[in-house]
């Protein structure tokens, strides 16, 4: 026999919204991908080309894990990124804050990559997903990434 009290014990699960099917896809992906930052070096499959693989060695042979305002500037890079703010990403970059939350060829380096990487990682997801998940779609998935990597320690430029 079920008691008043076991049925209740549901209720904070029914209560609960359902989540959409495309938002929870995007949360998986940006679980993977915050994962892959924490855990530097993110795992790289292939390499493009060897001037690119030369280019990142440093970063990529690293100790220890960046700085956070390294994590920071790549992850709004990123997210300007796929807004297509690219003159706003290029002031930035020319600008004293830039080398003030940078300030060594290293921590540079590695944010270059890590915003490579997320961006690559982004539209190589839009287009596993033939095109189910538009640029709108990306700005949230790099939103989402910075939550659970920076959690709300974000930059904006």
């Amino acid at each position: 026999m079920i008691s008043s009290a076991a049925v209740g014990r549901w209720d904070h699960i029914l209560d609960q919204k359902p989540q959409d099917i495309r938002e929870y896809v995007l949360d998986k992906v940006a679980e993977q991908l915050a994962e892959d930052l924490r855990n530097f070096p993110p795992p790289i499959e292939e390499w493009l080309d060897d001037a690119l693989k030369a280019r990142y060695a440093k970063v990529m042979s690293r100790l220890g894990r960046p700085e956070l305002e390294t994590y920071r500037v790549a992850v709004e890079l990123a997210r300007e990124e796929m807004l297509r703010e690219y003159e706003l990403i290029d002031a930035f970059c020319r600008s004293p804050e830039y080398k003030r939350l940078l300030p060594n060829e290293l921590e540079e380096q590695t944010a270059h990559f890590i915003t490579r990487y997320l961006v690559d990682s982004a539209l190589a997801f839009q287009e596993a997903t033939q095109d189910k998940f538009k640029r709108r779609d990306l700005v949230g998935l790099m939103e989402k990434i910075e939550e659970r990597l920076l959690r709300g320690y974000r930059l904006r430029l």
